[in-house]
């Protein structure tokens, strides 16, 4: 294809062109926008800015920013955001020895946001358990958790057999993630494991947030 300076230097008709007419480089004062079918996409300004007036900046998979440019704090071990995702999940309300069924409710609904290599979620699990024995588990997270990160939550509000509160704030129920999983499972906790409490049959709502790594 040949390049020809032959526009007007509009959008309509920028200042350099190919084989179409509308499509090409226009030029204002210090500063350059790249046109596409009549429409000014981007533009490098004058500060030096490079601004997109009409689109999505689109990197391919397994790229993204480099932030090496900045100074580096001790045990950095990456300075590439890669990754920005948002979205729902399902949560589902299981018992950590044995599954059981769950029947969930019209409130039950998560959502997440992944920045990077942290998930952030939200939940609401509420609806019936039947056949479900052990700790509270919720599985269905949107991303596996690492395999070097097992860590704590959010607290939780808990209804029905669930919910843990001795009244003066010694106990507590919270979500922990497991390392290579999907799922949550919750605990109680007032000073030994004797505290813990265990999933029973019926209707129970939980209602939490938590943040984890991924590989």
């Amino acid at each position: 294809m040949s390049i020809r300076i032959d526009g007007t230097n509009t959008t309509a008709n920028p200042g350099i062109t190919g084989g179409d007419a509308d499509t090409g480089l226009q030029f204002g004062t210090d500063e350059i926008s790249f046109v596409t079918g009549g429409t000014n996409r981007a533009t490098v300004e004058s500060n030096g800015n490079f601004t997109i007036e009409n689109g999505n900046l689109v990197l391919a998979s397994g790229s993204g920013i480099d932030f090496s440019a900045n100074a580096n704090a001790t045990g950095m071990t990456s300075e590439l955001l890669d990754d920005y995702e948002e979205g729902t999940w399902t949560p589902v309300l299981a018992g950590e020895s044995t599954a059981g069924t769950f029947t969930p409710d019209s409130s039950t609904a998560g959502i997440y946001t992944k920045i990077g290599n942290i998930v952030y979620c939200q939940m609401t699990c509420s609806g019936t358990v039947a056949g479900a024995s052990g700790l509270p588990t919720v599985t269905g997270l949107p991303f596996t958790v690492a395999s070097s990160a097992s860590v704590g939550g959010n607290a939780v509000f808990a209804s029905g057999s669930l919910q843990y509160w001795d009244g003066s704030g010694a106990n507590f129920m919270g979500p922990l993630t497991e390392q290579s999983s999907n799922f949550l499972y919750f605990h109680s906790y007032d000073g030994d494991s004797s505290g813990n409490t265990n999933i029973s049959n019926g209707s129970h709502a939980l209602y939490c947030c938590v943040t984890y790594r991924v590989a």
